[in-house]
Order: C-alpha cells, then sequence, then structure tokens
C-alpha cells in the first residue's frame, strides 16, 4: 500500500498537468481506498474542478461507470466533465464539491425534520432520473451528500464509488431497492446523527463518518426514540425500510412520492475556516448569542417548523414533464371579410370603373329608366364624390352630374315600379341571374356580356366533338393498320394464341406451390457487457427492432476500436419467439467498419458454437449464415467498434431483420 502510493506520488502531484489541460493543485480527503482525489483547475476554461486518480483496483469498470454518469443531466448531480489515463493511471474530472457533506452538517446537532425531508428529498428526486436513464449510485453514505452555500444539495460518486468497491450491481430491481434503501439511511442520519451501517456490508475506511447507530433485533433503533419530534411517517419510513423485511421503497421515485411535499432548504451553510474544522450547523441554534457578548439575539428561523414553506423545486416528476405543447391556448385567426360583390360582368364594366375613378366624368344624358323584375328597396348609401360613385345595373340609374366640381346633393327615393305581369320569382340566392342574361326588359347596352351565345357556342363543340369520336370508333375496323380481309388470309388461332397443353388422364395433377416460410419473430433482446453485468444500454436494446428507424441501440463510445482496452468485446442476444430456421441477419446501422460475429447461442454463453457468419458494419450490413441453422437464439458478438457519424467509435443498430 504505502509503495503504491509513493508511485502515485511520483506520477501525479502538485503542479501535474493531465491531458495537457487539468493542472493539479491540492489534495482533498478520500474515503475510498486506490482513488485519490485532489483540488485542480482546468486552464482552458479557467474553472475549479475536482479530480479522481484511480491507482488500483477495479479501475476499467470505474472509468466506464463514470462515462454512464456523464449521460446523466441533472443539476443535482456532481457533472462529469472528463475520463481518461495519465501514464498508466486511470482520472475522471468533475465539478467541484462545494458544500459541506452531510457526516459534518450533523457533527454537532441532527436536521430538523423539514430540511431532512428536503434534503434527502432532493437526493432522491436526482436518483430517480439518473435511474430513469439507466444509472445507479450503489454506494450512498454521508460523505457523498453535500449542500452548496446556496441550499442546492449535490450528490457525488455516481456510479463510479460502487465500481471503485467492486459492485457490479446486479438486475434493475436489485439496484433500484439498493438505492431507495440507501437513501432511507441516510435520513437516518439526518434525523439522528448517527449511521445506520448495513451489517452484511463493512463500513468504508477512512473519510468522514458518522457514530454507528444502535442495533436491537439486527435493526436499528427507531429515530423517535432517539431523538424526539421526530414525525410519525420519517420514523415509520426509517424503521419499516431498515427493518428485516422487504417492505418500504423500492426506488427513488417511490421515496420521493413517501417525503413529499417538503419545503425550502433555507440555509446555506460554508465551509469551516477555523483550523478546528468545526463546521456551522445548517440552523443556528436558538437564541444564538450577539457578536460580543449581550443579550442572544433570536434567530430568524426559530419559527421554522410552525408552518410549513412552500417553494417551487425541482423534483423528478419537472425532470420528466412534458413541456406545454406550442401554440397551445393561441386565439385564432379570424375570418376573412367577405369581399363586396359588383354586379357589373364583363371587362367593359371594369374598364369603365377604372376610368370614373381616375378621371371626372363628361357631361351625359339621362338614360332611360329600365323596368326591374321585382322591386328591390334597398337603404340609400351615404354620398361619394360622383367620381368614384358606382350604379349597379340592374337598378334604375340617374343622370350624372354636369361636371366633377358639383358637390352631392342628396337624391329622392325612387317610387316603386309595378311588376311586370307573371314576374319570374328569384330566390334567396345572392347571385342576381337576371342581371347577367337578360331579366332587365330595357334596351341593351353595349357594354353588356351575352352569357347565352357563350353557352351556345360551348354545346356545339362538345356535340361537334362527341359526332367525331363516335364515327372513328364506329369506322375503326376499316383502319388499314388494324389489318382487313384484303390484306392476305386471316392467321390461324394457333399463331394467335399459344396452345393450351391439355393434361392427359394418367398424368398428375399439378402440385400448388409451396407456402412461403413466415420470417423470424424477434421476441426480445439483451445486451452482454463483459465487465459489467448491466450490459451496455440495456433500455435501449428494443429500439434496434421496434420497426422504427428513427431510433437504434448503441453501445458505449470508446476513444479506439478496441474498447480502449477495457473489455475484448460487446454481445447483442436476440431471442425469438420460437424456434426458427435463420439464414441470414441484416443490420441497418449509422456506423461503419468493426467487425461483428453470429452464432447460434444464449447469453449464458455468448461465444459457444462456431462463427455462422461475420463481417463489418455498414448502412446495410447482410449477414448470410452457413449453413442456415434453426435455434432460437442468436448472439451478435461485436469484437472490433464502428466509426460513428461524430468520428468516435461506436456501434448504432437502427433495425435487425431476420429471414
Amino acid at each position: 500500500m504505502i509503495e503504491s502510493e509513493v508511485l502515485v506520488s511520483e506520477v501525479v502531484g502538485r503542479g501535474t498537468v493531465l491531458a495537457g489541460r487539468y493542472r493539479v493543485l491540492s489534495p482533498v480527503v478520500s474515503d475510498l481506498e486506490g482513488a485519490s482525489a485532489w483540488q485542480a483547475t482546468d486552464q482552458i476554461l479557467d474553472r475549479p474542478v475536482r479530480v479522481r486518480i484511480l491507482e488500483h483496483g477495479a479501475v476499467a469498470p470505474a472509468l466506464d461507470a463514470a462515462r454512464r454518469a456523464a449521460l446523466v443531466t441533472d443539476s443535482r448531480l456532481v457533472r462529469v466533465l472528463d475520463v481518461g489515463t495519465h501514464e498508466g493511471y486511470g482520472y475522471v474530472v468533475s465539478e467541484q464539491l462545494v458544500g459541506p457533506s452531510l457526516a459534518r452538517l450533523v457533527a454537532q446537532e441532527p436536521l430538523t425534520a423539514d430540511q431532512a425531508r428536503a434534503v434527502v428529498g432532493e437526493a432522491a428526486s436526482a436518483l430517480e432520473v439518473a435511474r430513469r436513464r439507466g444509472v445507479h449510485h450503489l454506494a450512498l453514505r454521508p460523505s457523498v451528500l453535500h449542500v452548496s452555500p446556496d441550499g442546492r444539495v449535490l450528490v457525488g460518486g455516481l456510479a463510479l464509488d460502487a465500481a471503485l468497491l467492486g459492485d457490479s450491481g446486479g438486475d434493475a430491481r436489485s439496484t433500484s431497492r439498493a438505492d431507495a434503501v440507501g437513501l432511507v439511511r441516510l435520513l437516518y442520519a439526518a434525523l439522528t446523527g448517527l449511521w445506520p451501517a448495513d451489517p452484511r456490508t463493512p463500513q468504508t475506511p477512512g473519510g468522514e463518518t458518522l457514530p454507528p447507530a444502535p442495533i436491537v433485533d439486527g435493526a436499528p433503533v427507531a429515530p423517535a426514540d432517539l431523538v424526539p419530534g421526530v414525525p410519525n411517517d420519517l420514523d415509520t419510513l426509517c424503521v419499516v425500510t431498515l427493518g428485516p423485511n422487504d417492505d418500504g421503497p423500492h426506488s427513488p421515485g417511490e421515496l420521493v412520492r413517501e417525503l413529499e411535499p417538503w419545503g425550502e432548504i433555507r440555509s446555506s451553510v460554508s465551509e469551516p475556516a477555523t483550523p478546528g474544522g468545526a463546521v456551522t450547523a445548517l440552523f443556528p441554534p436558538t437564541g444564538a448569542a450577539a457578536p460580543g457578548g449581550g443579550v442572544p439575539v433570536p434567530h430568524e428561523h426559530d419559527a421554522r417548523d410552525t408552518a410549513p414553506v412552500t417553494v417551487q423545486r425541482n423534483s423528478v416528476r419537472s425532470a420528466f414533464q412534458q413541456q406545454d405543447p406550442p401554440g397551445a391556448n393561441r386565439p385564432g385567426t379570424p375570418p376573412p371579410a367577405t369581399p363586396a360583390r359588383n354586379r357589373s360582368v364583363g371587362a367593359a364594366a371594369v374598364e369603365s370603373d377604372t376610368a370614373a375613378a381616375t378621371t371626372p366624368l363628361p357631361p351625359a344624358p339621362t338614360p332611360t329608366p329600365r323596368p326591374q323584375a321585382q322591386p328591390q328597396p334597398q337603404p340609400l348609401p351615404p354620398p361619394v364624390p360622383p367620381s368614384v360613385q358606382r350604379r349597379p345595373v340592374s337598378q334604375t340609374t340617374s343622370a350624372a352630374p354636369a361636371a366633377s366640381s358639383v358637390p352631392p346633393v342628396a337624391r329622392e327615393p325612387r317610387p316603386q315600379r309595378q311588376p311586370e305581369p307573371e314576374p319570374q320569382p328569384r330566390d334567396d340566392d345572392p347571385f342576381d341571374f337576371g342581371d347577367v342574361i337578360g331579366a332587365d326588359n330595357g334596351p341593351p347596352s353595349k357594354n353588356r356580356f351575352n352569357a347565352t351565345a357563350l353557352v351556345l357556342i360551348v354545346v356545339v363543340a362538345v356535340v361537334i366533338l362527341g359526332v367525331v369520336l363516335a364515327f372513328r370508333a364506329l369506322f375503326s375496323s376499316f383502319d388499314p393498320a388494324s389489318g382487313s380481309a384484303d390484306e392476305g388470309p386471316e392467321p390461324s388461332q394457333s399463331a394467335a394464341a399459344p396452345p393450351v397443353a391439355e393434361p392427359s388422364e394418367g398424368a398428375p395433377a399439378e402440385e400448388p406451390p409451396a407456402p412461403v416460410a413466415a420470417p423470424p419473430v424477434i421476441a426480445s433482446a439483451t445486451s452482454i457487457d463483459p465487465s459489467d453485468a448491466d450490459g451496455e444500454h440495456e433500455e435501449d436494446v428494443a429500439k434496434a427492432f421496434d420497426g422504427d428507424p428513427g431510433t437504434y441501440w448503441y453501445t458505449q463510445t470508446y476513444k479506439r476500436d478496441d474498447f480502449a482496452g477495457f473489455k475484448d468485446a460487446v454481445g447483442y442476444v436476440i431471442n425469438l419467439a420460437e424456434k426458427t430456421t435463420v439464414s441470414t441477419v441484416t443490420l441497418r446501422t449509422n456506423s461503419a467498419g468493426g467487425n461483428v460475429e453470429v452464432r447460434a447461442t444464449d447469453a449464458a454463453n455468448p461465444t459457444a458454437g462456431t462463427v455462422l457468419a461475420s463481417g463489418a458494419f455498414g448502412p446495410d450490413t447482410v449477414l448470410t449464415l452457413n449453413p442456415p441453422t434453426e435455434t432460437q437464439s442468436l448472439v451478435l458478438w461485436i469484437t472490433q467498434l464502428p466509426t460513428a457519424s461524430d468520428g468516435a467509435f461506436r456501434l448504432e443498430v437502427t433495425e435487425i431483420e431476420l429471414s
């Protein structure tokens, strides 16, 4: 152990620059064996960062876990900024941890119930976000939970600490349950100032620790028996979850529902500046002495438990809720206004209206009034200048003014005329056909358009066209191109059509074609990672055969096509609905290059049996099995990573088809 520390100090120490960017400054406390922590600065972005140097142990799984943790984005999770190696040692760069840990917060006195609920509730919300991305912590303890000076909860060591401790997790249910129990242990520690360690797991040596909680009958003593004033719901939650039975929440999301609602983390804490390392409590004690002595000054948080505080918080629901759809509750566009209809038809009327609007009207004789088919009393329009006044054709016109300078004069209402004998009835149709085809009996105007003549011309043209087509169809048999009796003998029936073979009496009847076998159906799939029991992006394996080319299953991203030396290969297991003969495997990917092998085996023995097909990846990779094999599961064993569209080494499979 001493020799290893000496070797590390020779490679990484104060002033060491990692990846030509991160300058190491000073060491900080680390409670994990085989890993040291350092304060550093990012020389490119000029910001403080934290560097973890992985000295020995499960270095490759830890680096891979850090890469998976970097895919989870939440303001309450310490972000992983970079992962790499330096002279044989792995390192992980993350944002700086600010504020005291939970262990230092409760060193003097436990937190109040509402603050313990808020701190652990925010941590549970963050880990639920990570769980939905397939990443778990699995190493929760008081030293990884921090409260920043602005009242923000920070959880560090996501997935990385568990890999350094050699905990590879398990299935999705057991890992989610482990994080939920770990969060309840943090709640117990926040309420009591004692750590209810798991008796099956030895406490992690070194670092910031708390006194152990008393154990009775294999379970920690209830928090209400140790600290007065613990609410009944929190006490029951700790007793049930940390008891001998598998009760309580089974995921961080279920714990969120048990704890909510919670209020604001109302006080912030700063790192101690005194050499003794004393930590200011989350809430200063009631009646703290005023600076310089004198009468104690009541603290502003003395009545913090008298009324709940409701504030807007970033919970797990707000992290996953769907945003309001764009355009919701937008006012509709009003329909366009109905344009005024000009009853005068024809280009001549338009031209005359345009000319009247631009030039003054010359003196015109009074036209003879024309009788209407039916009186249409209408309200008089407001007076308008004579130069732009328009009159419907169907109404009786009045004499135009002699000059444009004559001011408008109010006209008397026109007397209604007696209707003609047997007038044509008019319906409520807004279009007046009488104005177009001769409802007026007055003398015709030279500017009127005669629609009857146009209709007659169209009808005559259609009749002539129909007659021509009928004659052509009738006399088409006399067309020389079609052949006639004058050109020669009529071809024989055998020449016109090939003879149909008559089946003989003794010959067997022709068998119907064999039905085409249905393609194999993929029932499920799973991924194999030799270095991690969780596989590679297990939550997305079904996207490779969901019929949607826009979704895909993908591997982790590496700097080299040989998985950067962390593993030899990655597997993808295809489970069929029933045992079927498989001839070809078609892979549609967003990657190019690499190598894949196909075997008729299962997840328990992914490299068993012979290689039935192999090849490189491409947009459409067709792997033909030699020979076609009857099986119920296939393993795609990726021995070399292809190149993705961004230049990194990663496989992205959009669709898998079998035949």
